[in-house]
C-alpha cells in the first residue's frame, strides 16, 4: 500500500529530494490541464506535502515550470542525438531525427506546448538545456544549415498541426508515413528513405 502524503512528508523530502517529486507532479498536471492552469497548491498537494514545501525548493510557479522545460528539452535533445546515430547518411538520420521530434510531442503534448512558449532569460538552465536540443537538430554536419533549418520549422510546424488535432490523417495513413512523406519533401530527389512509412500511428 502506498504512503499516505503526511507519512512521506514525516521522511525523505526535508533531506532536500522533493525538486524531482515536484517536477514529476507538475509534469503530470501540465499534461493533464496545461501549464497555463498549474498552481503551486496543486502540485504540492499532487506531491503529498504542505502547500508552504515547494517554496524551499523553487522560487514560484515560473521556476517550477522552467525546471519542467528544461527537463523537456534535455529528453528531446538525447531523443534527437540517438536518432541521428540511427542514419547512416544525412536524408536517413534526418527522417529519425524528424521521427523523434513528431514523436516526442506526441508522446509530451502538454510539455511540448511549454517548452515552445517564451524563454525567460532569467532562467539560464532553461536557456542552455533549450540550445542544446536545438544544437542536437541542427547537429548533422554534412546538412547545409539553411536545409537545417527548414527542416527544423517544416517539422516543429507539424509536430503542432498534429498535437492540435489540426491535421487530417486519412484512413490507413499513419503520422510516420506523413512525418516521412514531409521530410523527402525536403530533398530535391525525393529521397529520404521511407523506413518511417510501415510504422504504426
Amino acid at each position: 500500500m502506498g504512503e499516505t502524503g503526511a507519512a512521506r512528508q514525516s521522511h525523505g523530502y526535508h533531506h532536500g529530494d522533493l525538486k524531482p517529486v515536484l517536477i514529476a507532479a507538475a509534469r503530470r498536471l501540465v499534461e493533464a490541464d496545461g501549464h497555463d492552469r498549474l498552481s503551486l497548491r496543486e502540485v504540492a498537494r499532487q506531491a503529498g506535502v504542505s502547500a508552504m514545501a515547494p517554496y524551499r525548493h523553487v522560487e514560484n510557479r515560473e521556476a517550477l515550470l522552467a525546471e519542467l522545460a528544461a527537463q523537456g528539452f534535455r529528453e528531446l535533445g538525447a531523443a534527437l542525438k540517438a536518432a541521428a546515430d540511427q542514419g547512416v547518411d544525412p536524408r536517413s538520420r534526418s527522417l529519425a531525427q524528424a521521427q523523434a521530434y513528431v514523436g516526442f510531442a506526441r508522446a509530451n503534448p502538454g510539455l511540448f506546448r511549454l517548452m515552445v512558449g517564451p524563454l525567460d532569460p532569467a532562467q539560464k538552465q532553461l536557456i542552455a538545456a533549450d540550445a542544446e536540443a536545438a544544437h542536437a537538430m541542427g547537429a548533422t554536419p554534412d546538412i547545409d544549415p539553411d536545409l537545417a533549418r527548414a527542416r527544423w520549422a517544416l517539422v516543429h510546424g507539424l509536430s503542432m498541426l498534429i498535437i492540435d488535432g489540426r491535421l487530417a490523417i486519412a484512413p490507413g495513413d499513419t503520422v510516420p508515413a506523413i512525418v516521412a512523406r514531409t521530410v523527402a519533401a525536403l530533398w530535391p530527389e525525393g529521397g529520404v528513405g521511407q523506413s518511417g512509412a510501415g510504422q504504426s500511428a
